[in-house]
């Protein structure tokens, strides 16, 4: 199977690397020195034993460059980019390629349903953790099940990847129900993504500082709010206890948006806390945490021209 992966960072380069064991994986990305440290030296990934795997067999383009219809492409972009990455390679788009989301946030699958047909959209998140630590190399952070969904009923498209996957040795698991894992997802990512982001730690620190995780308690309960409004019943300890284990899970690892801080990029803030302000808005929820973790993290970023300046 032709694959493409548009996002060549930590995370697009694990799963690239993994699925070039058994189908021809292309990876595009904007970042011309990642572009050729792939096509130089293939993708090397550093597992969680400390053992280190080179996949040779993988070709990386500029992004909009590469023209021929793929089978499957996922989408590895941040979501603030998804719209333009998908714009510029729309050549890519056939009438059965499956397009899925691996991206942070909410609402990814509406945008790329502007360009394929809805049953071949696939919805996923993985509990796999990247970092990038030089020249198309990914730190294996934390490993786990990759779970993909549907909005459209019956999809035997899901059969299609969960093999693919499988054979490439990248658990997966269906899913009836994607949007309550969406939300699940989000409720890990607005509050272990952006408070790390802010005390620029790795997500195990969540649990160890008092103040942080029950600041994180006070973002989970307001979202867990919102979901409710939205028609998806969570229970506040049930999810508590998740993201807690999470971050005992994670131990060492660095979250995507503390990253993003570290090396001064635009985060996905508005993809995760923002579309639980924006949601929170339809239905007169209170959400005055989340409100405040947006506005920080675009403080931090409006800081960025100030780094390392003397």
């Amino acid at each position: 199977m032709k694959i493409v992966i548009i996002g060549a960072g930590a995370m697009g380069c694990l799963f690239g690397g993994y699925l070039s064991r058994n189908n021809e994986v292309i990876l595009l990305d904007s970042y011309e020195p990642q572009i050729n440290a792939i096509n130089q030296n293939g993708i090397n990934i550093i597992e969680l034993d400390g053992s280190e795997n080179n996949y040779s067999n993988v070709k990386a383009y500029k992004s909009g460059e590469y023209k021929d219809i793929a089978d499957l492409i996922i989408v590895f972009v941040k979501s603030t980019f998804s719209e333009s990455a998908l714009e510029s390679n729309k050549e890519l788009f056939g009438p059965n390629t499956l397009v899925m989301t691996l991206q942070n946030g909410a609402g990814n699958d509406r945008l790329i349903a502007k360009y394929v047909a809805e049953e071949n959209v696939i919805i996923g998140t993985t509990k796999h953790n990247a970092i990038n630590v030089g020249s198309a190399t990914s730190k294996h952070g934390g490993s786990g099940k990759t779970t993909i969904g549907s909005n459209f009923q019956d999809n035997a498209n899901l059969i299609t990847v969960k093999e693919i996957f499988d054979e490439s040795g990248l658990e997966v698991e269906i899913t009836e129900d994607i949007q309550r894992i969406i939300w699940s997802k989000l409720f890990i990512n607005l509050s272990v993504n952006t408070f790390t982001a802010i005390t620029r730690s790795p997500i195990g620190s969540m649990i160890d500082n008092k103040y942080a995780w029950d600041f994180a308690e006070k973002m989970i309960c307001e979202a867990v709010n919102v979901a409710e409004a939205d028609g998806e019943h969570f229970s506040y300890r049930e999810v508590l206890n998740t993201v807690h284990q999470l971050c005992v899970d994670a131990g060492n690892g660095y979250s995507s948006m503390s990253q993003d801080v570290m090396n001064c990029r635009l985060t996905e803030i508005d993809a995760i806390n923002g579309a639980i302000v924006k949601q929170a808005r339809l239905y007169n929820v209170p959400v005055p945490y989340n409100e405040l973790i947006v506005d920080l993290i675009h403080a931090i970023e409006g800081s960025y021209k100030y780094q390392n300046k003397s």
